[in-house]
């Protein structure tokens, strides 16, 4: 992706200000009837020309913010908010509990009373019309969005969106930003992230006295210790739930996998590559001595085998770990096995702004809010995930107290394991067929069909229809 020019980082600081200054009349600090900085003032502090704060200040003028006293300045003449705003919030279920999200409302109606959110617990759709039309029917103000869902609100080969540019927000892994940019402009702020890690009981390892995992591990390290913590009965070393989207494509990953396109357009799935990574992860999970015979629906039928003690070591992500607080064993976590590459799928979510809201303005404050140092801090403090503020999550001590008894001792791990994350869409594939791959990969896992086969029959259904004529 190309750096952005010049003038593009004089528009974002253009849109900072106005952003700020909005923010600030929206939230009371500037009352009606004050006057704003001088010219000279903003000019300074946003690092901006005179013409580019006229018009800025032009902007707010005709938003109904502020009017232009000749020769005296610009003064605060209304806010949008003199009412209570309702803002329409759709999260998804899961942060209610690993970043306790009312808390963090409860936070921001205290400092912004005049401005109500509405909590909607929401699943997006992989459908860009169908979420096109729930944002509107829905009248929702701010979405939280991942990488995937991204896909499906911004054409890849397009800068249209159906979401608000915003500005970025200084502090942010600057990594997590990519998968929700079109061109130059952010769609979406970073707000969490977890990784895919190794999590394992300590007890299991300390009673068979083995060496726990480290860095340095590969799969083979993996399977010829799981085995030994494995009575073949009720503990078995190694589980994950095999057909979620974040697992399996962690082999394809490490075995550098990237599917490109033929002369014709289609996608080349049939690659020797693909079959190795393939075939090492099929290998895990039949290996009768390693890994339990069980039909698990999702993840958190992993997680309930681990806290049971019925295996020692799963994979998972770092949010997950909040599944473990109240484990009654001892835990720790450590980096992926590797296979040719030392590599793991990344998970972000950010906080986006219907661009159609008709409180846009409230939307961003509620956003800039979420991603402010205090409740990236409250995140870091109450929880075990992983907040996007760099400064908040690296969080070691001071005058703010831990609030997690069971944190796991190598949490701050994932900073050391930042040159392995990778999204998905590294492997080159969109969502949609990524998802296809892994519902016809079942029948590979259950041994009824070879690659041979499946993969050919892949390539053929992610063909582009035939053009007309």
């Amino acid at each position: 992706m190309s750096a952005p020019s010049k003038r593009s980082g004089a528009r974002t600081r253009l849109e900072h200000m106005v952003d700020t200054l909005r923010d600030e009349i929206v939230a009371g600090t500037r009352a009606v009837g004050d006057f704003l900085p001088s010219e000279l003032a903003l000019c300074e502090q946003f690092r901006l020309s005179k013409k580019t704060v006229r018009k800025g200040l032009e902007q707010l003028v005709n938003e109904g913010f502020i009017e232009k006293v000749p020769r005296i300045g610009a003064r605060i003449v209304g806010s949008v908010h003199r009412e209570t705003v309702l803002l329409r919030f759709a999260h998804y279920p899961k942060l209610v509990h690993e970043i306790n999200l009312p808390d963090l409302i409860d936070d921001f109606h205290r400092l912004h009373p005049t401005i109500r959110v509405q909590a909607i617990p929401y699943s997006h759709q992989y459908d860009k019309e169908r979420n096109y039309e729930r944002l509107q029917t829905d009248k929702l103000d701010v979405v939280t969005i991942n990488a995937h869902d991204f896909e499906y609100y911004a054409d890849p080969d397009e800068t249209s969106c159906l979401l608000e540019p915003l500005p970025p927000v200084d502090g942010i892994y600057p990594f997590l930003e990519g998968p929700f940019r079109r061109g130059d402009e952010l769609y979406a702020l970073p707000f969490v992230f977890t990784p895919v890690i190794l999590c394992y009981n300590k007890e299991h390892f300390l009673e068979n006295e083995l060496p726990e995992p480290d860095s340095g591990w590969t799969w083979e390290d993996l399977r010829g210790t799981g085995r030994k913590l494995s009575n073949g009965v009720d503990r078995f070393g190694f589980y994950f739930h095999l057909p979620s989207g974040n697992r399996w494509p962690i082999f394809l990953l490490q075995n550098g996998v990237v599917f490109g396109k033929d002369g014709r357009d289609r996608y080349v799935l049939d690659d020797p590559k693909a079959k190795e990574a393939l075939s090492l992860c099929r290998d895990l999970v039949r290996d009768p001595k390693l890994f339990p015979v069980f039909l698990s629906e999702n993840d958190s039928d992993a997680h309930a085998l681990f806290l049971n003690g019925n295996v020692s070591m799963i994979l998972c992500t770092y949010d997950s770990l909040n599944d473990f607080r109240d484990a009654p064993f001892a835990y720790d976590i450590a980096p992926l096995p590797r296979f040719k590459e030392a590599k793991t799928l990344l998970g972000a979510i950010a906080l986006a702004v219907n661009a159609r809201s008709g409180n846009k303005a409230a939307a961003k404050l509620f956003v800039r809010h979420l991603v402010s140092y205090r409740n990236q801090m409250l995140i870091r403090l109450n929880t075990l995930s992983i907040p996007g503020l760099k400064r908040a999550a690296e969080w070691v001590g001071g005058p703010d107290k831990d609030n997690v008894a069971n944190r796991p001792y190598r949490f701050h791990m994932y900073r050391d394991i930042i040159p392995t994350f990778r999204f998905a869409s590294t492997l080159g594939l969109p969502t949609e067929l990524l998802l296809r791959m892994g519902q016809s990969l079942k029948l590979y896992w259950s041994q009824l069909e070879e690659l041979e086969t499946i993969l050919p029959k892949l390539e053929q259904s992610f063909a582009p229809p035939p053009e007309d004529g």
